[in-house]
């Protein structure tokens, strides 16, 4: 029942690995055992090497009749993260790992998705023919998803000139602030002219009542 009511509550709890297998870790979470996906704990130490530490742990199941606790460590450190975080902001990041889907980037511990999509406005057949592991970028940050736990990353929306990724990438770093800047600018522009939109429906809706009641 404590557990229910920490998941409802969406807490943070921190607890001690106690063992790890092929797929996670083990702990222990109010005397019931737990267990954290490997895709679910981010470091970069092995597995085997946190036998003993302590985590900061989200919860992702609780279910009772099935008696399954499953943790997650990344989601609780993506969270603490993200709040430190904006959308519109631009991070130094580096390439961990490359994907046909995309670039995962690190960035502060936590890592972010830069979509296939979302690395230039040039088609790109493959990330590894714009990126490499272990290169160092700069990235924008364009959604966070706290409840998953993900990052979404962009470099497209940071080219002065469609393509630049591909063609240029060090003009795209150095004016990373500048493009980011108007991108901003452009989102706050959107919701500007989305309040009007809904200010001036709601006007219409009042004039519509004022008619009928005449």
């Amino acid at each position: 029942e404590r557990v229910r009511q920490l998941q409802q509550e969406d807490a943070t709890v921190r607890s001690g690995v106690f063992a790890t297998n092929r797929g996670g870790a083990l702990v222990r979470v109010e005397g019931l055992r737990g267990f954290i996906p490997g895709s679910h704990i981010s470091t970069r130490k092995p597995k085997e090497d946190l036998v003993g530490e302590d985590l900061p742990l989200k919860f992702l199941e609780v279910d009772e009749e099935r008696n399954r606790l499953v943790l997650s460590h990344r989601r609780a450190l993506v969270e603490r993260k993200m709040n430190g975080l904006q959308v519109g902001e631009v991070v130094l990041g580096a390439v961990r790992g490359l994907k046909p889907y995309g670039a995962f980037i690190d960035i502060g511990g936590v890592s972010g998705l830069l979509h296939i999509s979302e690395i230039s406005h040039d088609h790109i057949d493959t990330p590894h023919s714009v990126l490499n592991v272990n290169d160092e970028i700069k990235v924008m940050i364009i959604d966070l998803d706290a409840e998953r736990g993900r990052i979404s990353l962009s470099t497209k929306q940071l080219e002065p000139e469609p393509g630049d990724m591909v063609k240029n990438p060090d003009l795209v770093f150095d004016k990373a602030e500048e493009m980011a800047a108007k991108y901003r600018e452009n989102l706050r522009k959107q919701a500007a002219e989305k309040e009007a939109a809904l200010a001036g429906e709601e006007v219409y809706e009042d004039d519509e009542m004022a008619v009928a009641v005449d």
